[in-house]
């Protein structure tokens, strides 16, 4: 699987949770009004909105690594060019 198809089903699997535990909480729904569903439909939607981006960020985030891990060697470990070592010894300005 990947990733991005793991993290989509943790993200629906919290929004049912999330649902199960509203509805539960009013007594099984058989007084849930109108209002106080669309209401809770809403704020359902945004924070699915909200996951999205989230997941959307870190696909973006994990294919910049993945880019990164490829190259392999290509950089120093420390991202910095290192200087080139002098044929003639050690720089005479710096002693």
């Amino acid at each position: 699987m990947e990733p991005l198809t793991i993290a989509t089903i943790i993200a629906l699997g919290l929004a049912a949770k999330w649902v199960i535990t509203a509805v539960r909480s009013n007594g099984g729904g058989g007084g849930y009004d109108l209002a106080s569903r669309d209401a809770q439909i809403q704020r359902l939607r945004e924070e699915m909105d909200g996951l999205h981006g989230e997941v959307r960020r870190l696909a973006e985030e994990q294919s910049f690594m993945v880019r990164l891990l490829s190259e392999g060697g290509a950089r120093p470990a420390g991202g910095a060019p290192s200087a080139p070592e002098r044929p003639d010894g050690p720089n005479p300005e710096t002693t």
